[in-house]
């Protein structure tokens, strides 16, 4: 049990796992007639993400964009599902329920690797900050000038 352990927790590991578990899936569910394309779409974009992080062993955008399009593509699964139930052939409804069962532990396993690759998520304000900052006046800019050195012209008598 701990070299499944110790397997799991290897970073590309779980990337490879994700990137194949859903390709797996995904291909058996779009073998039923959906009549759109957004399915394809969107889950073709996150197959193309899992690809780049596969790649990119290092990039935190990779993993993160393949984040941001897992976690939003449960809600798109659910009205996917839900609007084209009733033209679905019976594999293709059980093949993408069982992806969309699935997406939440990927999305953790996803989460896992983006804190590994060393992501942060944002937390506070849009603008953090530790200190206060004042107002800077820009027509009348406040430089130090050396104690020894000559005075120069005016620059701001030219204008």
């Amino acid at each position: 049990m701990t070299d499944l352990n110790e397997l799991m927790g290897s970073p590309f590991v779980r990337v490879k796992l994700v990137a194949f578990v859903h390709f797996f899936f995904i291909s058996n569910a779009m073998l039923g007639s959906w009549g759109h394309g957004a399915y394809e779409f969107y889950n073709f974009l996150f197959l193309i993400s899992m690809f780049w992080s596969m790649h990119s062993k290092d990039s935190i955008e990779a993993i993160q964009t393949a984040l941001v399009i897992n976690a939003s593509s449960i809600f798109f699964d659910i009205v996917s599902i839900s609007l084209h139930f009733g033209i679905m052939n019976g594999w293709a409804v059980a093949f993408s329920i069982i992806n969309l069962i699935l997406r939440p532990v990927s999305v953790a396993l996803l989460y896992k690797e983006f804190n590994t690759r060393g992501g942060t998520l944002p937390t506070g304000s849009v603008f953090p900050t530790s200190q206060q900052r004042s107002y800077q006046d820009i027509d009348r800019p406040t430089q130090p000038t050396p104690t020894n050195s000559q005075p120069g012209p005016n620059v701001a008598s030219i204008f």
